[in-house]
């Protein structure tokens, strides 16, 4: 039988409008925080170590205390997919380190990303989207949201002018990425967030590259944090995840699209993420440590015609990133000999440094985009976003940076 009603009387969930709080005794710093921050010894046991709960539902004395927390946003848990403890802890704990309300763990970064943006779009309204994004992002918006009648716009984001020009008040969300992926170039943050507001938008940016450990773009203007938890945050290439971190208001709209979009994060993956981030500092700060001195090992070398590190002098936005970076992160990208030839010869004469796809983990992954991540793309699509003959991401893991400038030289010397 068919439902006549116009309209659908669910109305969604309840969501908590809880802000997380600053834990200032637990420490001030950065570096203090990874270890602390959303934690407190297990109420029960007094175990140090977060619990781990697998419960997918709830049991409640009285039926009104069921409702209350379904419908009506009140603190607690009713069904693991709206909420979990474990969850929550690390949902409070990214919360806290990116400097924003409330927190959302997604089942991997593409649900965060599309749970973001479906929460304040609709078909008919204009996306602007910076033009050099993660793969992943722009298959999405032009496979499926374009095909479902959203409107969506690639621009270059390196001259905020490009921007401006473009996003108007039909534009409803903003999305930027600063370094991008994988051509590390960067946009200004805090202008493209003054222009976003000036015309009503959502401003998303995914951080993913830097972490928040170098860059932290809530305070920069922008709306909506989202990472791949997969990479730098969990960092040990065994976590799949994501996460967006925003106002409470914000998060709300967005936890009800991820509640029936269903990609929420599993316990056991926020576990091992929260263990993950408790050394985020230490390893972030060896990243930028060995990319940096991969690039400029690579800058003169004679096999090598382009090193892209926004941590080089030469790089035409360093002075930017210097702006508003605190490290220039782990990922190097360069183009070694004339050919994607070149660059796939180069990478299989690899030995410690791994041929496989992913970042932010501990061990150096390497891969060449131009035959691989992009071999579906024509020449010229390749080169408009920036992937030229030879491309190579280069993803620093926390090696000592001497064996990995070796295993690349050696490397080097077969092409």
């Amino acid at each position: 039988m068919t439902n006549k009603k116009k309209d659908d009387p669910s109305k969604g969930i309840g969501v908590s409008l809880t802000k997380v709080e600053e834990q200032k005794d637990l420490g001030k710093r950065i570096g203090t925080k990874v270890v602390h921050a959303g934690e407190n010894p297990d109420p029960c046991t007094r175990g140090v170590v977060a619990p781990l709960n697998f419960s997918t539902t709830y049991a409640f004395d009285k039926a009104q205390e069921w409702a209350e927390i379904f419908y009506e946003g009140k603190p607690g848990f009713v069904y693991s997919r709206h909420a979990n403890p474990t969850r929550a802890i690390f949902e409070n704990k990214i919360a806290l380190l990116e400097g924003g309300e409330a927190g959302i763990g997604f089942s991997s970064g593409m649900a965060a990303i599309a749970s973001s943006i479906c929460s304040f779009a609709s078909p008919g309204d204009e996306i602007v989207v910076i033009d050099r994004c993660y793969p992943g992002t722009r298959h999405f918006l032009n496979q499926y949201l374009a095909k479902w009648g959203f409107i969506v716009h690639f621009v270059d984001a390196r001259q905020t002018e490009n921007v401006a020009e473009i996003v108007s008040d039909k534009t409803k969300i903003v999305h930027m990425e600063s370094p991008t992926n994988p051509t590390l170039s960067i946009c200004d943050i805090p202008a493209i967030a003054q222009i976003a507001k000036e015309n009503d938008a959502k401003f998303l940016f995914d951080n993913t590259f830097a972490s928040p450990i170098n860059q932290l773009p809530l305070d920069l203007g922008v709306d909506v944090v989202i990472h791949s938890v997969t990479k730098y945050l969990s960092g040990h290439s065994d976590v799949l995840g994501g996460a967006i971190v925003t106002t409470t208001d914000d998060r709300a709209k967005i936890m009800n699209t991820a509640v029936y979009f269903g990609g929420v994060m599993p316990p056991f993956d926020a576990w091992l993420t929260i263990r993950g981030l408790k050394t985020l500092e230490l390893r972030i700060h060896r990243h930028n440590e060995n990319a940096l001195a991969i690039a400029e090992f690579l800058e003169d070398h004679p096999k090598i015609s382009a090193v892209y590190y926004p941590g080089l002098k030469n790089h035409p936005q360093h002075n930017l990133a210097k702006k508003i970076m605190k490290g220039f992160g782990g990922l190097v990208s360069f183009c070694v000999g004339k050919s994607d030839k070149d660059g796939e010869q180069f990478i299989n004469a690899l030995n410690i440094i791994k041929r496989a796809t992913s970042l932010g983990s501990v061990e150096s992954l390497a891969q060449a985009s131009g035959s691989m991540i992009y071999r579906e793309f024509t020449d010229e699509q390749k080169r408009v976003l920036g992937i030229l003959p030879g491309f190579i991401r280069l993803s620093t893991g926390i090696e000592d940076k001497n064996d990995l400038i070796e295993d690349i030289d050696s490397a080097l010397q077969r092409i």
